[in-house]
């Protein structure tokens, strides 16, 4: 095949994989889907890899190249015909992320063999489970997590099967509104199907599967040529994740481990000697743990690579079985989805730096940040409108995203393997009793370096249900997310109920479910991020402009980055600054030599 024709169909591949999020997003009901793109379409072969991808949530793509092939082999591709369509969440069964993210998946015939398979992925508003939103952490098992979906056919010759959907639509809390996800993630798969075989009818069915076959080795190729440019060496590095510290056990983090063996082309991920795992749903399922590996690399190494299951064929990932980071049944597993994820993704990013230091960037705030409502409605005219008396309300609330060798790092975003976006405050208000009182960054929050941290949103909700459960799902309430070469961390998680009879709560960012009152005061920030480098070498303008800005306060410009400003006047006094800096130049001097010595 001569290479315009190949990236003809190569680009037409990704192209119809992102009409297939497009036309799932139009049409679905959850509010995190189609206001928070929280969805993902791609296509695979017919041998079940994974060959387009749309630009979409990392964490739902590389746990699909896991969950495709079991989904369709739990039912078996003998069993298999047209307009068919598997539905499966199950970690277990399934090889899912976590039980909010369903799948749907489609086999294309063309001449009566399975040429292609179609996929579409969204994370329901709610999947039934412990609590509203179906985010709980504070779980004793999977099942507290929502209703377990095994891979089994939602439509059968393009038609729903009824008595399924209904089963499984009220074991939620908003059946009306889960059957039109199941009906917009159905459109996706099926506007698919139809794009793919208006490519094989202009292409012809042997070069379509030659451009796909072709798509993968040339991705493996130009992955190979990055690895080669990491030197060769063992790079290790540990951290700890933070585990549900009410009503599942002690509290005691678990540590996690990884030892990277870069050899030529290929790279062994080794997660030994991290710890069990635990109650509460903090734990991966091995698809989880082998999409943050994925995308870390891929990320490091050149993001314009076209994404696909080549990508991954360099990289071997060793995770031991019953670990928090390759989870048995029936552990919980939503918030290693969410979150341990990204720790993961962090360490690595430690373990990377002493190989490529230009390619890292300081540890983020790891986490989605949800803080979600559920309970009825008041507003009898919005309960007609809506045609629902119960909801379930809330948002993802980002973080600050860690420093970069070369520039700072970007506020209020979420990061790494989930990247769904934030609804609009208007759109909360609308459809929802609670009132966003405001939104705005955190002053010091970024972790200060050459290069700054990002900094996180705070959200300030107040209540309108009369009686409503609360429940929050992040990170790092306890282990700030650390700075590299000299960079300072950035702030924890915090979250604060305030009550209408002036009492107030901390909440942890892994606990149990609140119940708040109309009236009563949400305030949430996800933490905050690592800088980059020393923070006496950030350029002193830049200083300035970060005071200026309310980035930073005087006293943080002074304390961190030895800078005196003068905010009302908005001016640096020069010469205070350099004694400032010398001053603290000299200290760390003396402080170095001490531990020398003390190695010594």
């Amino acid at each position: 095949m001569n290479k315009i024709d190949f990236e003809v169909i190569r680009s037409s591949l990704y192209a119809v994989a992102r009409e297939m999020k497009i036309a799932m997003m139009r049409t679905a009901a959850s509010p995190i889907i189609h206001a928070g793109g929280d969805a993902s379409a791609a296509i695979f072969d017919a041998g079940m890899q994974l060959v387009a991808q749309g630009n979409d949530i990392p964490t739902m793509m590389g746990s699909a190249v896991v969950s495709t092939r079991a989904s369709v082999e739990y039912v078996g591709v003998q069993n298999l015909r047209p307009g068919d369509v598997i539905i499966s969440n199950d970690a277990y069964l399934g090889g899912g992320n976590h039980q909010p993210d369903v799948q749907f998946t489609r086999p294309i015939f063309l001449d009566g063999e399975i040429v292609a398979y179609t996929m579409t992925r969204g994370h329901w508003q709610d999947i039934g489970g412990t609590t509203p939103n179906s985010n709980s952490l504070a779980t004793w098992d999977i099942f507290g997590e929502g209703i377990r979906i095994p891979p089994v056919l939602a439509f059968r010759d393009d038609a729903p099967v009824h008595d399924l959907i209904t089963l499984i639509t009220q074991n939620t809390r908003e059946a009306d509104n889960r059957a039109l996800d199941i009906q917009a993630q159905y459109a996706g798969c099926y506007v698919g199907e139809r794009r793919l075989l208006e490519l094989i009818a202009k292409w012809g069915k042997e070069r379509f599967a030659a451009a796909m076959k072709q798509s993968l080795d040339y991705s493996e190729r130009l992955m190979r040529k990055q690895i080669q440019t990491i030197p060769d060496g063992v790079y290790e590095a540990a951290d700890f994740v933070e585990v549900v510290t009410e009503s599942m056990d002690k509290g005691d983090p678990v540590p996690i481990k990884v030892k990277i063996t870069v050899n030529g082309d290929r790279m062994v991920v080794d997660y030994t000697g991290s710890g069990p795992q635990v109650r509460g749903g903090v734990n991966c399922p091995l698809s989880v743990t082998y999409n943050s590996t994925w995308y870390t690399i891929k990320a490091m190494t050149d993001p314009s690579i076209p994404i696909n299951e080549g990508c991954y064929r360099p990289i071997k990932v060793i995770a031991p079985e019953g670990s928090i980071l390759n989870c048995k049944y029936p552990a919980s597993v939503v918030g290693g989805n969410t979150a341990t994820s990204q720790r993961v993704i962090d360490m690595l990013l430690v373990a990377f730096s002493a190989a490529v230091p230009e390619r890292v960037m300081g540890q983020s705030h790891a986490t989605s940040g949800g803080l979600w409502f559920g309970g009825t409605d008041p507003d009898t005219v919005r309960c007609q409108a809506m045609q629902r008396t119960y909801i379930s309300a809330g948002d993802l609330n980002p973080g600050g995203m860690g420093a970069r060798p070369d520039k700072d790092g970007v506020n209020a975003v979420r990061v790494h393997v989930g990247n769904a976006g934030t609804q609009s405050v208007e759109y909360t208000e609308y459809s929802a009793p609670v009132l966003v009182e405001s939104w705005n960054l955190v002053q010091d929050a970024g972790g200060a370096g050459r290069f700054r941290g990002g900094a996180p949103a705070e959200r300030v909700y107040r209540v309108g249900f009369d009686e409503a459960t609360c429940n929050v799902g992040a990170e790092r309430g306890l282990y700030p997310p650390l700075g590299l070469f000299g960079g300072l961390p950035g702030a924890l998680f915090r979250c604060t109920i305030e009550r209408t009879d002036c009492s107030t709560e901390q909440v942890p960012p892994k606990g149990r479910q609140r119940v708040v009152h109309r009236g009563d005061r949400v305030s949430i920030h996800s933490a905050g991020s690592g800088g980059y480098g020393d923070p006496l070498e950030r350029d002193i303008q830049r200083v300035l402009d970060d005071v200026l800005d309310e980035y930073i306060s005087v006293e943080a410009a002074r304390n961190h980055y030895g800078v005196a400003v003068d905010k009302t006047a908005g001016i640096v006094d020069l010469q205070a600054t350099q004694n400032l800096r010398a001053g603290r130049r000299s200290e760390a001097s003396a402080e170095a030599h001490v531990k020398e010595d003390a190695r010594v």
